[in-house]
């Protein structure tokens, strides 16, 4: 999944992609491994098309279009496992040169490193980078040199390379020194052939003066860029191995059919698609540029490798025998994470140093954003009225709570109505406020930064009214969209029934016409329906023709919960709460003029009405969750026997990172009607997600989470624990969730329908 392209950026990468396509795709890769040299790859992107110069800047020679540019590239180049220094020399010493140039106050050295880049962008210099770090050599002056002393290496495409940049300690700070000639340095048979590597030492090795190109002090930022292109390159390999092994197993036939039916590789496949997104969005993000995207584009290095293991190690499962054959690709794919893997640390220290910034406070748990005069209006206007009256409402109402203060919750609704916060996405027409995304965006991030509740008229305002704006009559309309707007309607969601668990289209309620009257007639059962004691109307999905099975024969309609012939029984969970509820119909009655759409239009608007839960208040979601991560850091910064979680709080932070870019590029998507199948793994990814970060919180307050505490902060983390197991079954089971992601965003066979009941 690329982010969002300009045109242009989007034309060279589909050059880029036709010229690996035509130099033979993986070809060149296997002749690497057959132990030949094609230098037809690097000669075609760095001459033919011109291309090392996309990222330096123009006064060298370069196009200087940023790592956005770059990062389709990388993918392209790894997505075949090309064996040109194409990232080594543009994304990795490219970035360094050009940080030392634009970091260096002496002229001359400014001077020379400009003189580097415009080399590279004229496709006349392969450089690499000896290590990621100065403290492995150190450099004394001497009258007319530097002596270096140090061990370097592994460093990829160090043979072949025109250049090495080596990074060292001189007299306490970290410099930069470009070298043309180093010390003869032992052959290495790498383990991946596509990477050759080299490693040397350093013993009282004079280096002319003109060699230094400055002070490294602004290395990391350029190792930050750097890992960027590093990751979107290992993501392309991934991405490559994940399609090269989905083609196999639609071909491959075992038990009398293709093995992509089997539902244990159905999940497989499924799980690493959503892996795959999730690292695209990261690195996406990390290009794009924010305050926190250094540690973005460190995150990102460390998951590419993770991912691009796991999938290059399923590859070779799910190729079953001849994946550990020469002839077929998978090792290659194989060798070549694993030779990255621990390159050029384990990815372990990697989030374990994120954890310890966030727990330091050198990074933040809350996204940061750019302040607009909507944000300042949406907090000014928080701040005033979440006090008082409604101060009880501060974090309340929320997964696992979501029956507390329903009655101020419902006052806190209309008070919301009253200030303009209700419909903003709906059309003026509607009685809306037709407000930009961006804006819809801003006030539930704003709103959930702030601790606002729990939205009792969430599914009418979120689910209903867009139901109602794209199917229903004016009429309904009319009847049903002042009363969520003013905040004194309350809907409930009439889909999950007893034994169909995720398998919405076994629907067994019934409805039936009223011979006298033609409304219609509710018979049945439904379940898990949220707040639903505490609501006026529920909306429900029932089967309208007698016979009918799965999608076919359903109606959608709207119905009164306060009427003879509806029961209301709460569920209680495992936290206490009963938030959710049994609803039967014995013989209930929903007006015709509630019927939205017509006979067999239920499940095509129960689906369009689904697609708007994921929407806009996804990014409150997330707002939400990293309040709570921010709640797991404070408890975590309390325990002095805490260090063995800072692995995890990084990971949960590069998670919700992930998620974040991922989502508004979802929505910038579905905004341009170019959504695409990536959407589908979003329910699974933060599902997952979320039950993690229950499991972590109960982990950082280690013995003290066996007694209930009287600390609502921690009383939080506790229920967050409970309910957050619930995550990953409702709205659909992660199993389902796989299946589904599977058979319509991967398009593997569908699993065969069981006879009706």
């Amino acid at each position: 999944m690329d982010g969002a392209m300009t045109d242009e950026i989007q034309m060279i990468r589909d050059a880029v992609a036709r010229f690996l396509a035509g130099a033979g795709g993986l070809a060149p890769a296997r002749q690497a491994h057959d132990g030949a040299v094609n230098a037809a790859v690097w000669d075609g992107l760095a001459q033919d098309l011109q291309l090392c110069g996309v990222t330096l800047p123009e006064e060298v020679g370069g196009l200087d279009m940023g790592l956005e540019a770059l990062v389709p590239l990388a993918r392209e180049v790894g997505r075949v496992l090309s064996p040109a220094p194409f990232v080594s020399t543009v994304g990795v010493a490219g970035e360094v040169l050009r940080q030392l140039a634009q970091g260096t106050q002496a002229d001359a050295q400014q001077g020379r490193a400009n003189g580097l880049l415009g080399q590279i962008a004229e496709g006349k210099l392969r450089a690499t980078l000896a290590c990621f770090s100065s403290d492995r050599v150190t450099a004394t002056a001497e009258q007319d040199s530097y002596v270096l002393s140090g061990d370097v290496g592994p460093m990829q495409h160090g043979p072949g390379a025109d250049m090495l940049l080596v990074p060292a300690c001189l007299e306490g700070q970290p410099v930069v020194f470009a070298l043309r000639d180093w010390p003869e340095a032992p052959a290495c048979d790498a383990f991946d052939p596509t990477r050759p590597v080299m490693a040397m030492r350093f013993t009282g090795f004079a280096v002319p003066q003109d060699t230094l190109l400055g002070s490294g002090a602004t290395l990391q930022a350029a190792l930050d860029r750097a890992s960027v292109a590093l990751a979107a390159e290992a993501a392309g390999a991934a991405r490559g191995c994940f399609d090269l092994t989905a083609e196999y197993l639609s071909e491959r036939r075992q038990f009398g059919r293709t093995i992509a039916s089997f539902q244990a590789i159905k999940h497989r496949m499924a799980a690493q698609f959503v892996a795959l997104n999730a690292l695209d969005a990261l690195i996406d993000g990390a290009a794009a540029g924010n305050p926190v995207a250094g540690y973005e584009g460190r995150a990102a290095w460390a998951l590419a490798r993770e991912v691009q293991a796991a999938v290059a190690s399923e590859a070779v499962q799910l190729h079953g025998g001849v994946g550990v054959t020469w002839e077929y690709a998978p090792h290659m794919f194989f060798k070549r994470a694993r030779a990255q893997l621990n390159w050029p640390k384990p990815p372990q220290q990697t989030f374990t140093a994120i954890g310890q910034a966030l727990l330091d406070g050198d990074i933040p748990t809350l996204p940061q954003v750019e302040d607009t005069p909507f944000r300042s209006d949406v907090r000014t206007w928080m701040s005033q009225q979440l006090t008082g009256r409604f101060a009880p409402l501060i974090d309340r109402g929320h997964a696992g709570d979501g029956d507390a203060e329903v009655e101020l919750r419902k006052a806190w609704e209309a008070e919301l109505a009253h200030g303009g916060w209700v419909g903003m996405g709906l059309p003026k027409e509607d009685g809306g406020r037709g407000m930009s995304v961006a804006d819809q965006v801003a006030f539930h991030e704003e709103y959930a930064r702030l601790g606002g509740p729990g939205r009792m008229g969430h599914i009418g305002e979120g689910l209903v009214a867009p139901t109602l704006v794209a199917f229903g009559t004016q009429d309904q309309k009319d009847r049903h969209l002042p009363g969520i707007l003013e905040g004194r309607t309350f809907w409930a969601q009439g889909y999950s029934e007893p034994g169909a668990g995720s398998d919405l289209a076994a629907i067994r309620t019934k409805a039936r016409r009223c011979p006298e009257t033609g409304d219609w007639l509710v018979t049945g059962q439904k379940i898990w329906t949220s707040l639903a004691h505490v609501s006026d109307w529920i909306f429900v999905l029932a089967r309208a023709e007698e016979g009918s099975v799965g999608r076919k024969g359903l109606v959608f309609l709207l119905m009164p919960l306060h009427q003879d012939g509806i029961e209301i029984r709460p569920i209680t969970q495992m936290g206490g709460a009963a938030e959710f509820n049994e609803v039967f119909f014995d013989g209930a009655r929903a007006s015709s003029a509630d019927m939205i759409g017509g006979i067999g239009d239920g499940w095509k608007i129960a689906m369009a009405l689904l697609g708007y839960e994921r929407g806009i208040s996804t990014l409150g979601q997330q707002m939400g969750f990293a309040r709570e991560l921010d709640q797991v850091v404070t408890v975590a910064r309390s325990k002095p026997d805490a260090a063995h979680l800072t692995e995890r709080l990084g990971r949960a932070w590069a998670g919700l990172r992930a998620m974040r870019h991922g989502a508004q590029a979802m929505l910038q998507a579905q905004a341009e009607g170019r959504a695409g199948p990536e959407m589908l793994g979003y329910k699974l990814e933060w599902s997952e997600w979320h039950r993690a970060l229950g499991d972590l919180a109960m982990d950082v307050l280690g013995e003290t989470a066996s007694v209930w505490s009287d600390n609502p902060e921690v009383r939080r983390l506790q229920q967050l624990y409970l309910f957050s197991r619930a995550d990953t079954i409702y709205g659909g089971t992660s199993e389902i969730q796989l299946n589904i992601i599977a058979e319509q965003g991967l398009n593997m066979p569908r699993e065969p329908r069981g006879a009706a009941t």
